[in-house]
């Protein structure tokens, strides 16, 4: 949500400056005519374009969040406690965006205001928990909370990258020698055939059409990816396109559960932060909605958020044909029921990351095999169109 600094005079005529959260700037002003309060100066809060783009190491935020959080929780006042972890760290990133947040903080602007202007570290979702924990007055838990989640989430990622290294080097390695193959050997093999003015059996024909396509037809493949490339990054900004491409990755097997139960715990890790820092459940749902990473479930959690509205509980807001796992269900009625909501959303939490671990551990031990199948498959018949042409003109020469 944008912020504005806003400076204006109460109904006593005592000037105040301060920071304010908004959907735009007629709903700040509608807000502060509602609080009696005469708007001198309003301008909105530009975050600084190096700032913006600013980056942290998973593992480092995750430090700091850490004694951050150890500090306010000795009783240390927030801003001190970020000038302090400031002047303990060596120059760099971490040292510039603490040095910039307390700078903003001591004039004034909210912690989470503060977070925002840096915006590759603290995404809206980490923002949102902060601003939670700073208005409910509960910013240690929030701290913590934040750094356990960030924690599981690298840890999940780092998962997924090292099963990925083998299979991405195999397929690589394949399609570099595919490459090779079709671009510098393929046309010495089709001279030397037709010098020979031998039958080509089909396969070796479609090979020699392949490798001159290839050859002289790169840089029409080469846009045809570029263009590819952006209707898919055009599609994902696209609520339509976005919802049917969600839609269709859902139905695919082992794929589409595996993205299923990383977006529920996805979904159930920022509601479980949001709820136990105080943030009601209205805002926790929305922002949840938003932060799901799956436009099908997103939009179950937008109808929910409408029946809880009304007066009905969570899990009975769901749409009856909800894409969320069977599980989820029964887990909120029971939070619900016993006013454990974030205890329920813990364990959708970690029941679906971990079921989620299985199936991509599942999902990449499949991969192995059918990526080397495949490719095996592609160089033997690579292979294949070479020897055949030359055993057919071997056996015209012993028939003479």
């Amino acid at each position: 949500m944008p912020a504005f600094s806003v400076i204006t005079l109460d109904a006593f005529g005592h000037r105040r400056v301060g920071y304010h959260d908004a959907p735009d700037l007629a709903a700040l002003r509608a807000r502060l005519r509602a609080e009696s309060r005469w708007v001198v100066h309003i301008r909105p809060v530009r975050p600084d374009r190096a700032h913006a783009r600013l980056t942290l190491r998973p593992r480092e935020l995750i430090a700091l969040l850490h004694q951050w959080e150890l500090q306010v929780r000795a009783g240390v006042t927030a801003d001190a406690a970020l000038a302090q972890l400031a002047a303990d760290l060596p120059p760099g990133p971490a040292r510039t965006m603490l040095t910039a947040i307390h700078a903003q903080v001591a004039q004034g602007a909210p912690i989470h205001v503060a977070c925002r202007t840096f915006e590759k570290v603290f995404p809206p979702d980490l923002a949102a928990v902060i601003a939670a924990g700073e208005t409910s007055a509960r910013l240690p838990e929030a701290l913590r909370a934040l750094a356990a989640h960030l924690a599981s989430t690298d840890d999940l990622k780092r998962t997924a990258r090292r099963a990925l290294i083998y299979p991405s080097v195999v397929f690589g390695a394949t399609v570099g020698l595919i490459g090779f193959l079709l671009g510098g050997v393929v046309p010495r093999f089709a001279e030397i055939f037709a010098s020979l003015q031998v039958a080509l059996p089909p396969l070796t024909v479609a090979l020699i059409r392949a490798s001159e396509a290839l050859r002289h037809g790169w840089p029409w493949l080469a846009g045809l990816t570029v263009l590819t490339l952006g209707g898919l990054r055009t599609a994902a900004h696209t609520p339509r396109l976005r919802y049917a491409r969600d839609w269709a990755l859902l139905r695919l097997p082992v794929i589409g559960e595996t993205l299923r139960c990383l977006a529920t715990a996805r979904f159930a890790a920022h509601m479980r932060l949001m709820h136990e820092a105080g943030l009601p459940l209205l805002p926790a749902l929305a922002t949840g909605a938003e932060l799901t990473g799956n436009a099908v479930l997103a939009r179950n959690l937008v109808a929910a958020g409408q029946g809880v509205a009304a007066g009905q509980s969570l899990c009975g807001a769901l749409p009856a044909q909800h894409a969320f796992p069977g599980f989820v269900v029964p887990a909120l009625r029971a939070g619900e029921t016993t006013g454990q909501l974030g205890a329920a959303l813990r364990h959708i939490e970690d029941y679906a990351a971990g079921r989620a671990r299985e199936r991509l551990a599942t999902a990449l031990a499949c991969l192995e095999p059918v990526v080397l199948t495949a490719l095996t498959a592609i160089v033997g018949a690579i292979a294949l169109s070479f020897f055949l042409p030359l055993f057919a003109l071997l056996g015209g020469v012993n028939a003479r």
